[in-house]
């Protein structure tokens, strides 16, 4: 199948699991705020976070089998494919058992650490060790979800997560309304967890992506040390976007307690979607830049790499503005009022969001090179000047001045130097990658954001759900025509139609004024 369907398969069902993921979200969250306390909740999210960072001692071995399969997938009979998928399973396995360990000896400093209040402090110490349990077996089954990667079949892990989901959705709801309490998440996560695993496994041998007999190869220390070199970059630039990305709710927990550790949870679940519904095409077409990498072609990869980054720029211009434009009277009326969010700080991180759509794709670009060099460190250096200022001045500015200190270390520290980067493997000026790759999406966002400022300030005095409709359908019809109108060049609208039922095109070309 061509690099062009792969894509547009990975693609397509990679929003439909967002969107499925939506759903959990919309329907969990006013479950949980009905059955649970704020506190308890609050602890549950921070406890996430924290095996986020624990899930950082698989050291980048992950990303980096996921891409080096992909320079072995076509030269199978070597060994070198068997060899790697070998190697990955031994290390995942003793990834797992390392985090196992940690886990069991390192939760009760964790809890000391995270200040949790000593009545809830047994109950995390538990929760802790039984996630990490769970989170170590699915590191031992890694590498089926590796293989299907590197084979550009991303939509069987969107299945899968569809499934997983949807089953535990309904499997939470029984729990809460039988009152099990906190350990809901407990009980529906040990019924689900193996879906994903077992489906993964069960395609990897239908599509012949284990290796058959007499492709095997050995483990050995040679493939170690190229995962191992590979991996420790990876674990650096992993390590500084969970600095960045996913600290805020312990930063709060810590500097202003766990109910307000609650209200960044429920404020930010909204951008917490958002974020990748803006990275899905980059992620979709990934493996297939790799692929044009390792086999030489490119002029082709540039051209494929330009059409990326427009289009997720587009993409954070458009739900940047759609966030700041709806998610503070969605929470208000998603919530009962029992939440209120500021408006600032969606127009805060909607303008963060369109600063990482510019970002991230040449961010992840160094991956396609395998020439990570200091992109890790600067990340990682972002990473630790965020934690630091936010705990700074988190009990003095609070969320409005962690998301500012966010832009700022943003454009800072990896915004500038990964367009460096680029500009620097392709030969071509700072100014074409920083401005004429992402011109449309510019200039979508200057007359978006004026057009969202106007309807803001008309409705004002309007009850919040009625206020919600207008912004809602504003960001719907006008947002999406903008969106196709401004965000594309016409050359990418006239091919996206060429994928499309006639009926679609026909209205994709309308929409755009194409003739």
């Amino acid at each position: 199948m061509s690099r062009l369907k792969n894509f547009s398969r990975n693609l397509a069902t990679s929003y439909l699991q967002l969107g499925v993921n939506v759903v959990y979200s919309l329907v969990s969250i006013p479950l949980i705020l009905h059955w649970l306390p704020k506190a308890e909740f609050g602890m549950w999210a921070v406890l996430l976070q924290l095996m986020g960072y624990v899930s950082l001692l698989d050291l980048g071995m992950t990303s980096a089998a996921s891409r080096l399969l992909v320079d072995q997938k076509d030269e199978r009979l070597s060994g070198g494919y068997g060899s790697m998928v070998k190697t990955a399973f031994l290390v995942s396995f003793a990834q797992g058992l390392i985090i196992l360990i940690v886990v069991i000896f390192g939760a009760p400093l964790l809890a000391g650490l995270m200040k949790i209040p000593p009545e809830y402090h047994d109950t995390f110490v538990f929760l802790m060790r039984i996630q990490g349990a769970f989170t170590a077996i699915s590191f031992a089954l890694r590498p089926f979800g590796m293989m299907v990667y590197a084979h550009q079949r991303m939509d069987l892990q969107s299945y899968a997560d569809m499934l997983n989901l949807s089953t535990q959705l309904i499997l939470l709801s029984l729990f809460l309304a039988d009152a099990c309490g906190i350990y809901s998440f407990i009980y529906a996560g040990a019924l689900t967890f193996f879906i994903g695993p077992v489906f993964l496994s069960w395609n990897c041998r239908r599509l012949g992506f284990l290796p058959k007999a007499g492709e095997w190869g050995h483990v050995s220390g040679k493939v170690f040390k190229e995962l191992f070199n590979y991996g420790k970059d990876v674990f650096l630039f992993n390590l500084g976007g969970q600095l960045q990305m996913a600290s805020q709710t312990i930063v709060v927990s810590r500097a202003l307690g766990l109910e307000a550790a609650a209200l960044w949870s429920v404020g930010t679940k909204t951008f917490n979607l958002v974020v990748p519904l803006m990275c899905r095409p980059n992620g979709a077409a990934l493996p297939g830049l790799y692929e044009l990498m390792a086999r030489g072609e490119l002029a082709r990869l540039k051209s494929r790499f330009q059409g990326v980054v427009l289009l997720t720029a587009s993409l954070g211009a458009f739900l940047g503005v759609s966030f700041a434009l709806c998610n503070h009277l969605f929470v208000q009326i998603w919530t009962g009022g029992k939440i209120v969010w500021p408006p600032l700080c969606d127009v805060l991180l909607g303008l963060w969001l369109f600063i990482l759509s510019m970002q991230s794709t040449h961010c992840c670009f160094v991956t396609v090179t395998k020439r990570i060099g200091a992109m890790s460190y600067v990340l990682f250096m972002e990473g630790c000047a965020f934690v630091v200022l936010t705990l700074l001045i988190g009990s003095r500015w609070g969320v409005v001045g962690m998301i500012a200190t966010s832009i700022l270390c943003t454009l800072a520290f990896s915004y500038q130097y990964s367009l460096r980067r680029s500009r620097e493997f392709f030969q071509c000026g700072i100014r074409e990658v920083a401005c004429h790759w992402v011109a449309p999406s510019l200039k979508l966002a200057a007359v978006y954001g004026l057009l969202a400022v106007v309807v803001s300030l008309l409705d004002l005095g309007l009850p919040a759900f009625w206020r919600l409709v207008i912004h809602a359908a504003a960001a719907g019809l006008v947002g999406g025509v903008l969106f196709i109108r401004l965000g594309f060049p016409a050359e990418m609208v006239r091919e996206a139609s060429t994928h499309l039922p006639r009926q679609a095109a026909w209205v994709l070309q309308r929409i755009a004024q194409l003739p």
